[in-house]
C-alpha cells in the first residue's frame, strides 16, 4: 500500500484519512481481503476499491483504495471515508462542474446498515452522483436489517452487484501492485459467484427492475417440455386508466421467493406488494388501473384462486391482462395473447442495448401452446379463444426437408469439453465441431435468429452409393444455402469451431462469400489445424483477404458457448488449466499468419 509521508507538529490531533486513499493493494492483501469465499476467517476489515468516471467519457477521472480507519479514537468505515473525501474532491474537479459522474465500487464486504442509511442520504442529495456497487461478499446476509439497508441502497438508486470473476481481474490489473503478474482464479471463484449473486438476487427482488439476459432467455423459453425451469418470474406493468387513456405507471420483476421460511409464488409476491404499494400512490386513490404480466409459467391453482379473489372481491378498479410462456401443468385458469417475447426483452431486461433474438422453434413452440390454451379455454368457457398472432415474420421457420442434413441443437458437456480444449497440441481430436448462429437483418422486420451445432460427416451408404466425407464447413454452407439463403436478406453469420478451417474448406468459403455478398462471416476458432503447414496457412489467409474476421476463441467465448450450445443442465463452465496462456500463445501465431498474407 502506498502513503505519502506525513509529520505533525506538537500537539495536532491527526484525523483519520479521507482525503488521502491509498493508490494500490498490495497482492496478498487483495487475495486475502478479497476473496468470496461465503464465510472466511479473519476478514474483518473493508477496503473499497473506486472509479470515478465522466457519464459521457470511460475515462478515470481518479481512482485509488480506501480502507476501515481505527485511529484515532473513533473507526471509521470505508464507505464512511470515502463519502467524507468525496464531498472534497470530485464535485470540484469535474470537467464542468456539478456535471453528473459515475462512481464503481468494488468492496471486500457489502455496507453494513449503517453506511447504507448514511450512502443512501447522500444519493438522495447528491443527484449528480450515479454509484454502482459490486462486492466480493454479503456482510451479515442472514439478518433482517442488513438485508434491509440493502433494499435502502437500491432504492437511492443504487445499482448492486455481486464481484464476477472479470470484476476480480479487473481490481487486479487497475488497483493492485500486482508487479506485472496476471491474475489467478482461485478455486470455486465462479461457483462461488454464483451463490453470492442467487443470494442477493433473493434480497433485493421486491421487485427487481430488470432480468439478466441469461436469466431471461433461459426462463422464457418457450418449450413444450421444459425440464430445470423450477422458477417463475413474472414481468408486470402498471398503468393507470384516467380519462380513458393509458399512462405507464411502473414496471418491474418477482420472482417466486424461498426464504426466510415458506415458500411464496411470484404472482403472491406481487398481491403483497401491490396492495401497500400503488393504490395509495397515485394521483387519484382507487382510480381504474390496468395491470399487465408477462409470465415464464402460468398460474397454478393455488394462485388463481388468489388472484380471482383478489380481482372479485377487493378491488374491482383494477383490470388484469397475463401472458405466460409456457402452460403449468396445462391448467391455466385465465386467458393468454400471443406472448410478446421481444417486448419484454426491450422491457424487462437489462440487455444493454443489445436486440432480442429469436431462439429455434419460438414460433412452432407458441402455436402448439396456443392451441393447447385454446383447447383448455373452449372446454372450460364454450368459446374459442379469439387468435393473436402476435409479431409476424416474413418466412416459416419450422420448414422441414428430409434431404437436408439438420444440425445438432446442442453438444453434451463432455463432448464440447473435450473437442474444444485449446490445447496447442490435440492429435486425437479428428472431429470438427462448429456452432454456429445466424443472424437475419431486415429492415422495418424483427430480426430472425438462427443456431446450432454441425461436425464433420464420414463417408456413409446413401441409396447404395458411397457419400464422401463432409467437412463441418460443407455441412453448414449446404443446409444454409438450401433452407434459408434469401438474396432480399442480409446475414451475419457466426461460427465457433474446434478446429479452423483447412485448406479446402477455406476456399469453399471464399467462393460462396463471393457469390453471396450479403453473407458476412466471423470465425472464431479453438485451435489451429496444422498450423506449420503453408498451405493451411494460406487458408487463412484468404479467408482474411475475403473479409472473414478470424480469430482464436478466448475464455469468454469458450463461457459463452458452454452456456448457448451445450446441455449443460444449469451447470456453470468452468475454465481449464491453461485456458488463458494457451490463448494468448495461439491467438499471436494467429497474427503472425494473417501478416504474412
Amino acid at each position: 500500500m502506498v502513503r505519502r509521508k506525513v509529520s505533525w507538529k506538537k500537539g495536532y490531533i491527526p484525523r483519520p484519512w479521507p482525503s488521502n486513499p491509498m493508490k494500490k493493494l498490495y497482492a496478498d492483501y487483495f487475495n486475502f481481503h478479497f476473496t468470496n469465499e461465503l464465510t472466511p476467517p479473519g476478514r474483518n476489515g473493508c477496503y473499497i476499491c473506486y472509479e470515478v468516471q465522466g457519464t459521457h467519457s470511460l475515462i478515470s477521472l481518479d481512482r485509488g483504495v480506501f480502507e476501515n480507519q481505527f485511529y484515532p479514537k473513533k473507526r471509521v468505515h470505508a464507505e464512511v471515508c470515502f463519502l467524507n473525501w468525496s464531498k472534497e474532491w470530485p464535485l470540484e474537479k469535474t470537467p464542468t462542474p456539478g456535471e453528473p459522474y459515475r462512481v464503481t465500487w468494488y468492496m471486500s464486504w457489502s455496507p453494513c446498515v449503517e453506511c447504507a442509511k448514511q450512502v443512501a442520504d447522500f444519493l438522495n442529495t447528491q443527484k449528480c452522483v450515479q454509484l454502482r456497487i459490486t462486492f466480493s461478499r454479503l456482510y451479515h446476509s442472514n439478518k433482517p436489517e442488513y438485508r434491509q439497508g440493502l433494499r435502502h441502497l437500491a432504492g437511492a438508486g443504487a445499482e448492486l452487484a455481486v464481484m464476477s470473476p472479470e470484476e476480480f481481474e479487473y481490481c487486479w490489473d487497475n488497483f493492485v501492485d500486482n508487479c506485472g503478474r496476471s491474475f489467478r482464479y482461485w478455486k470455486g471463484i465462479r461457483r462461488n459467484y454464483y451463490a453470492l449473486k442467487k443470494m442477493l438476487e433473493e434480497i433485493l427482488c421486491n421487485p427487481m427492475h430488470s432480468l439478466p439476459p441469461r436469466t431471461y432467455i433461459f426462463n422464457f423459453l418457450n418449450l413444450p417440455v421444459a425440464c430445470g425451469r423450477n422458477n417463475t418470474h413474472l414481468c408486470f406493468r402498471v398503468e393507470d386508466q384516467k380519462n380513458n387513456s393509458p399512462r405507464s405507471y411502473y414496471c418491474g420483476v418477482f420472482r417466486n421467493q424461498f426464504y426466510p421460511k415458506k415458500r411464496v409464488h411470484a404472482e403472491v409476491c406481487f398481491l403483497n406488494w401491490f396492495k401497500e404499494w400503488p393504490l395509495e400512490k397515485t394521483p387519484t386513490p382507487g382510480e381504474p388501473y390496468r395491470v399487465t404480466w408477462y409470465m415464464s409459467w402460468s398460474p397454478c391453482l393455488e394462485c388463481a384462486e388468489e388472484v380471482a379473489d383478489f380481482l372479485g372481491n377487493t378491488q374491482k378498479c383494477v383490470q388484469l391482462h397475463i401472458t405466460f410462456s409456457r402452460l403449468y401443468h396445462s391448467k391455466p385458469e385465465y386467458r393468454s395473447r400471443g406472448f410478446d417475447f421481444e417486448y419484454c426483452w426491450d422491457n424487462f431486461v437489462d440487455n444493454r442495448g443489445r436486440s432480442f433474438r429469436y431462439w429455434k422453434g419460438i414460433r412452432r413452440n407458441y402455436y402448439a401452446l396456443k392451441k393447447m390454451l385454446e383447447e383448455i379455454l373452449w372446454s372450460l368457457l364454450g368459446t374459442k379463444a379469439e387468435p393473436v398472432l402476435g409479431t409476424e415474420i416474413s418466412r416459416e421457420t419450422a420448414r422441414q426437408e428430409d434431404d437436408v442434413m439438420e444440425p445438432w441443437p446442442r453438444l453434451p458437456p463432455k463432448t464440447y469439453n473435450f473437442n474444444f480444449r485449446n490445447l496447442r497440441e490435440a492429435p486425437d481430436r479428428n472431429a470438427t465441431y462448429l456452432c454456429f448462429e445466424v443472424e437475419e437483418e431486415q429492415h422495418d422486420c424483427p430480426e430472425d435468429y438462427y443456431w446450432g451445432v454441425f461436425r464433420n460427416q464420414p463417408s456413409h451408404l446413401l441409396n447404395g452409393y458411397l457419400e464422401e466425407p463432409l467437412h463441418a464447413e460443407q455441412c453448414f454452407l449446404s443446409w444454409f444455402d438450401d433452407q434459408y439463403l434469401s438474396r432480399r436478406v442480409n446475414y451475419h453469420v457466426t461460427w465457433f469451431m474446434s478446429w479452423s478451417p483447412c485448406l479446402e474448406c477455406a476456399e469453399e468459403v471464399v467462393h460462396f462469400l463471393g457469390e453471396h455478398e450479403n453473407v458476412s462471416l466471423n470465425i472464431s476458432a479453438s485451435r489451429l489445424y496444422k498450423c506449420e503447414d503453408e498451405d493451411q496457412q494460406q487458408g487463412l489467409q484468404l479467408l482474411h483477404q475475403a473479409g472473414v474476421e478470424v480469430a482464436v476463441m478466448s475464455p469468454e467465448e469458450f463461457e459463452y458457448c458452454w452456456d448457448n450450445f451445450v446441455d449443460h443442465r444449469g451447470r456453470s463452465f468452468r475454465y481449464w488449466k491453461g485456458i488463458r496462456r494457451n490463448y494468448y500463445a495461439l491467438k499471436k501465431m494467429l497474427e503472425e499468419i494473417l501478416c504474412r498474407g
